[in-house]
């Protein structure tokens, strides 16, 4: 039996106005930067060349992470995703092969634009405003299914004695 799991990492990344940052993906429409991280990457190294990649390699976007916010699990095809939220600190913003248009909308904007399921309940998780971490697990036949999804604390609730 392969024992073998991909990982990907996501940002909700906001600007000083409260605005999100989208990328127009050529596969699956509207969603926040994120990627596969690549082998001998940490999290945080692998959120920051994805956003590169996707909204300003050339100009040298950067961002702060300033949150975690859950992970998912795709049981079929072992593929889990870590999401964080993150604020731009700057760099120019630019389409790239990765990205056919990138911009700055509402989160109201950005839950109507988002329409690919799994992208969407994820970015309902980042919008949560909520102190927990959001665990869920799903699978894709012909329509989405969350199979299990939580909310748990971080860390021990009273200190250990």
């Amino acid at each position: 039996m392969d024992k073998n799991h991909l990982v990907s990492v996501a940002a909700l990344i906001t600007n000083k106005e409260g605005k999100i940052l989208l990328v127009n993906s050529p596969w699956r429409g509207w969603e926040y930067p994120g990627g596969l991280i690549e082998p001998g990457e940490t999290f945080q190294e692998a959120l920051r060349r994805e956003i590169r990649e996707e909204a300003g390699e050339e100009a040298g976007v950067e961002i702060h992470i300033t949150g975690f916010v859950g992970i998912c699990k795709n049981i079929e095809r072992d593929v889990v995703n870590i999401d964080f939220t993150a604020e731009y600190t700057g760099g120019e913003l630019t389409p790239s092969e990765e990205s056919t248009e990138v911009i700055w909308v509402t989160p109201e904007e950005a839950l109507r634009l988002i329409t690919f399921p799994l992208t969407r309940k994820r970015l309902e998780n980042m919008l949560s405003g909520s102190s927990e971490a959001h665990l869920f697990c799903f699978k894709r036949n012909d329509e989405f299914v969350v199979k299990e999804d939580d909310a748990f604390s971080v860390g021990l609730r009273k200190p250990l004695t």
